[in-house]
C-alpha cells in the first residue's frame, strides 16, 4: 500500500527512531516542502555512511512522499543550520515521540506563525467561525449597539471579502465610506495608504443612536459598488503578498495588522470588533492569529462545527509548550454555541463535547515534569493535588483548559437581522436576554475605567 500525506510523518519518524534513535528525533528538524515530500536534518554530525544508509530506509519506506535532492543532512551540512534553528518550526506529536516540522508552503503560510500577543489598547475582538449561518455577524452588530449604548465608542470592521454583510447590516447608502478592506488592501502595495485615504474608508452608523459611537469599515466602499464589475478583479488582488523596496514581505497577516494598528488609537476607540471570514481559509489565519485579539468562535451543535473545531483547535495545540505552562494567547479563545436551545442540560451537552474534544486534541490539561515546577508559595493545602499523577509529573489543570462555551439563545426574532429597518430590537431589555453572555465576555475584557463613560 502506498503511503498517503497522512502515513509519511509518522512514517519518517519510525525510520529515525531506528536509525539514529528518538533523542536524534526529537532535536532534529522534519522540512516539508511546498509538494509535500520530506527530508530529515539530524542535530548532530552523521558520517557520509550512516546519511546513505538512512536515507535509503527512508526513499523505501516514504516512496513518493521522500525528497529528491537530500533526504537527509546533518547539522554541518550546506544550509542545515538555518534549518535547524528555524524559528517557525513547529512542535509535533507523533505517537509518543516529538520533533520539530519545517512546513513549507504556497499558501497558508501565515497559519504556520504562532499567535500574536495581546494586543494594547483599544481592546480586539475577532468574531470567526467555520461556516455561515451560526449567528456571527448578528452577534458583533448587537454587541456594537450594546457598547454604543454605554456612551463607548467602536470601530467594527469587515474581513470576510467573498461574502461581505456587516456594511450593509451597519450602514445605510447615506453613511457609506468612499473605499473599504478590500481597497486598502489592494492600494497598500501599489499606492500606499495615507491619513487621508484612511478616513475615507470609515463611515459613521446610525445605530448608535446619539450615546457612543460606532464607526465602520466595510469591505466594499461607495467606489465598489459603483464599479462593481471590478470587485473580483480586487479580491484577486487583495490576497497577495506585498514586497517592500527592501524586498521585505509583507503577507495579508502583517497587512492586516499594520491596518489595524493604524486605526487603533485609544484616544479615538474603546474597542475593536472585527467580522472574519467564515471556514478555514488560509486568509484566515491573519484574523484569528495576527491581531492579538479575544477571538470568539462560534459554532452551533452539529457534526460539521465539531468536525471543524477539531482540525482548528489541534493545528492550535501545536503552538502550545507540552512541558511549560499554557500560552498567554489559549486564555483569550473563546468558544459560541450560536442559536442554542433553551433546554439546560441540551447547552450543557455542546460544552462538555468541546471540553472533550480540546482535551483530545492537546488543549487540555497537560502534564509536565516536577522539575520544572515552581513551588507555590501559598499553604500546602490550598495546591491542587491529583491522585492520578505520576511521581515525574502533575497537571497544569486550569492553565491548559480551554472557557467553557458561552451560549446565544435561538431567537427568531433575530433571525434575517437587519438593525436598520428592525431598530425595536435593539433595546437592551430585548437583546440582552439572548445575547446576554456574550455581551459580559466582551464588558470583562474592557478596562474597568470605561465603565464611567456612559
Amino acid at each position: 500500500m502506498p503511503i498517503r500525506f497522512d502515513d509519511s510523518l509518522p512514517a519518517l519518524s519510525l525510520v529515525i527512531i531506528e536509525q539514529l534513535g528518538p533523542d536524534t528525533l526529537e532535536r532534529g528538524v522534519v522540512l516539508r516542502d511546498a509538494s509535500g515530500r520530506l527530508a530529515f536534518f539530524a542535530p548532530d554530525p552523521l558520517d557520509p555512511a550512516t546519511i546513505e544508509r538512512v536515507a535509503q530506509h527512508l526513499r523505501e519506506t516514504l516512496g513518493s512522499y521522500a525528497r529528491f535532492d537530500r533526504v537527509v543532512a546533518d547539522c554541518n551540512d550546506f544550509g542545515a543550520s538555518t534549518v535547524l534553528c528555524d524559528a517557525t518550526a513547529l512542535p509535533v506529536l507523533i505517537g509518543a515521540s516529538r520533533t520539530r516540522l519545517l512546513d513549507r508552503r504556497m499558501v497558508g503560510a501565515d497559519w504556520l506563525r504562532a499567535p500574536a500577543p495581546m494586543s494594547a489598547q483599544p481592546r480586539r475582538f475577532v468574531f470567526a467561525s467555520l461556516k455561515g449561518g451560526v449567528g456571527r455577524s448578528t452577534g458583533l452588530a448587537v454587541a456594537a449597539v450594546a457598547l454604543a449604548s454605554r456612551g463607548l465608542r467602536v470601530l467594527a470592521i469587515d474581513l470576510d471579502m467573498e461574502a461581505p454583510g456587516l456594511g450593509p447590516m451597519l450602514l445605510d447608502p447615506g453613511t457609506l465610506p468612499e473605499f473599504g478592506v478590500l481597497d486598502a488592501l489592494v492600494e497598500n502595495g501599489l499606492s500606499g495608504l495615507d491619513n487621508a485615504f484612511l478616513a475615507d474608508l470609515v463611515g459613521p452608523s446610525a445605530l448608535a443612536g446619539g450615546r457612543g459611537r460606532i464607526d465602520v469599515i466595510p469591505v466594499l466602499g461607495r467606489r465598489s459598488l459603483e464599479n462593481p464589475a471590478d470587485v473580483l478583479a480586487k479580491i484577486a488582488r487583495a490576497y497577495i503578498e506585498d514586497i517592500g523596496p527592501d524586498g521585505a514581505v509583507a503577507t495579508l497577516r502583517d497587512q492586516i495588522a499594520t491596518l489595524l494598528d493604524r486605526l487603533s488609537d485609544a484616544a479615538r476607540y474603546d474597542a475593536i470588533l472585527v467580522d472574519a471570514r467564515a471556514g478555514l481559509h488560509e486568509t484566515t489565519a491573519s484574523s484569528l492569529l495576527g491581531l492579538g485579539a479575544e477571538v470568539l468562535l462560534f459554532g452551533l451543535d452539529e457534526p460539521q462545527t465539531f468536525q471543524g473545531f477539531r482540525v482548528l483547535l489541534a493545528h492550535l495545540a501545536r503552538f502550545g509548550d507540552p512541558a511549560e505552562p499554557a500560552p498567554e494567547w489559549l486564555s483569550r479563545i473563546n468558544l459560541v454555541q450560536g442559536k442554542a436551545p433553551p433546554e439546560t442540560h441540551l447547552r450543557q451537552a455542546f460544552a462538555e463535547r468541546c471540553r472533550d474534544l480540546a482535551v483530545e486534541v492537546g488543549l487540555g490539561p497537560r502534564a509536565a515534569p516536577v522539575a520544572q515546577l515552581v513551588t507555590p508559595a501559598e499553604p500546602f493545602s490550598d495546591v491542587p493535588w491529583d491522585d492520578d499523577a505520576t511521581d515525574e509529573s502533575v497537571l497544569f489543570e486550569e492553565d491548559w483548559t480551554l472557557r467553557d462555551p458561552i451560549a446565544i439563545l435561538d431567537d427568531s426574532r433575530f433571525r434575517g437581522f437587519d438593525p436598520l429597518a428592525r431598530r425595536d430590537l435593539l433595546e437592551s431589555q430585548i437583546y440582552e436576554t439572548t445575547f446576554g453572555s456574550l455581551l459580559d465576555l466582551i464588558h470583562q475584557c474592557l478596562p474597568n475605567d470605561l465603565e464611567t463613560r456612559s
